[in-house]
This record gives structure tokens, sequence and C-alpha cells, in this order.
């Protein structure tokens, strides 16, 4: 049952953001028209002079944002079964299958990057604009897109502007995961000692168990210091984070 949960799921998060959004958002089934749109979106925004995003950027926002949320509960669930699976694998393992380890061990990073999946999608439901701006297409038919580009690129224009919009959305999205993976990177880093304690004792099925857990929990904080030391860098220098987002750098 969990497994058949587990696929189900899998292909809800491919599949349900589209087919839930359709009677709202139709036109954007297509990548290419939501591309185009948000380009010429981004271009009315910029051109506007004003911090005040556009009615056509803000469909774009809102429809990204419920995109991103639907994926955020699929995830969750998906987190929850795939913990719940490797838990039983595990418990199976120990009761002398020892043919289950590697189906435990497969399951519990699967576990893992499930999690990996649930933060991009919070951070992005948390800050819709950011998670659009990789989507803007290589350019539009005038050029205009690109001339825009170039100049986000050169910092114009100056003061209250779509600039400073940008660059607190920028910051405010980079902030939001190094907020995330700070306290996750301590519980995992917890974990994993905890798990090395405990593998020193019981049978070697037990020790194999807890050795496992205590490598990959290791690795997930590892990763975890990374993201977020590499957020915090982001979120202090929002300038050249959103030119490396756009593709202007």
């Amino acid at each position: 049952m969990l497994l058949a949960a587990v696929v189900v799921l899998v292909a809800a998060f491919m599949l349900a953001p589209a087919a839930l959004l359709r009677p709202d958002f139709g036109a954007y089934d297509s990548e290419t028209y939501l591309q185009d749109d948000l380009g010429h979106a981004f271009v009315e925004f910029w051109r506007s002079g004003t911090p005040a995003l556009n009615g056509h950027f803000t469909t774009l926002v809102d429809y990204w944002f419920q995109w991103h949320a639907i994926k955020v509960a699929i995830s969750a669930a998906l987190v929850v079964v795939l913990a719940l699976l490797s838990t039983a694998l595990w418990r199976t393992y120990l009761y002398a299958r020892t043919w289950y380890a590697a189906a435990a061990t497969a399951t519990t990073v699967l576990t893992v990057l499930a999690v990996g999946v649930l933060i991009v999608n919070v951070q992005a439901t948390a800050v819709p604009l950011v998670a659009l701006l990789p989507l803007l297409p290589e350019g539009t038919g005038d050029g205009e897109l690109a001339r825009v580009l170039g100049e986000v690129r050169e910092g114009l224009p100056a003061g209250p502007s779509p600039l400073t919009v940008l660059l607190g959305e920028v910051a405010r999205y980079n902030w939001i995961m190094a907020a995330i993976c700070a306290p996750l990177m301590m519980a995992t880093g917890l974990a994993s000692a905890r798990f090395w304690r405990r593998r020193i004792t019981g049978d070697p099925s037990a020790r194999f168990m807890h050795s496992t857990l205590g490598v990959i929990s290791a690795l997930t904080a590892g990763l975890l210091l990374l993201m977020t030391v590499a957020s915090t860098f982001s979120a202090l220098q929002p300038d050249t984070a959103l030119l490396g987002v756009i593709g202007a750098g």
C-alpha cells in the first residue's frame, strides 16, 4: 500500500498542478506560451518604472504561486509516505531479512531527496516572483527583452523602481532558503551523532542500520550546511544573485 501510494503521489506531483489549474490558466499548459508571456510581462513591468507589478505580471505570479503550493502539498505527503516505507523496510530487515537492506537504504535516500524537493517548492511558493525569473526566454522577436536584461545588468534605473522590487524579492527568496536549511542541518547533524553512538551496540544488523543512517544523515547535514551558506551569501548580495537568476550575469 505504501509503495502504491508513492507511485500515485509521484504521478500527482507531475500531473496534478497543470490539471488543477487548467480551468483558470489553461493557456500556460504550453511552456513556450508561458515563457513568451513572462518575457512580455517582464518588459512591461520594467518599462513601467514603478515598484508595483502590472496586472499581467500579477497573473503570472499568482499562477506560479498556486502551481508550487500544489506541489508543496503533494511533496509533503510524499515525504511522510516514504518515511513510513523506509521505517517498515528497516524493521523488516532487522527481522533477519537481510536482502531488505538495499531497499531500505534506497528508500531512505529517496526520502531525503523528497525533503529537498519539498524545500525548493516551499521557497518557490513563498517568493513566486523570483521562482518565475529563470523561465525568462532568451529574448523576444524585437529584442526588447534582451535590452531590458541589459539595463538590469547595468543597474538602471536607480532609486525606487522595478529593480528595487527585484532585489528585495531575491534577498527574501534566499533568506527563506537559509532559514529552512539551517534548523534542518542542526536536526540531521544531531540525528547522525545519535545513530553513530547507537551503532556500537546491538547485533550486526542493528549496527549496519545505524551506520547507514548515520552516514546518510551526516551527508545530508553537510549538504544543508552548504545550502545555508550559499543562500546567506546570495541574500547578502542580491544584485549578483539576481543577475544569475535571469541569466544576465
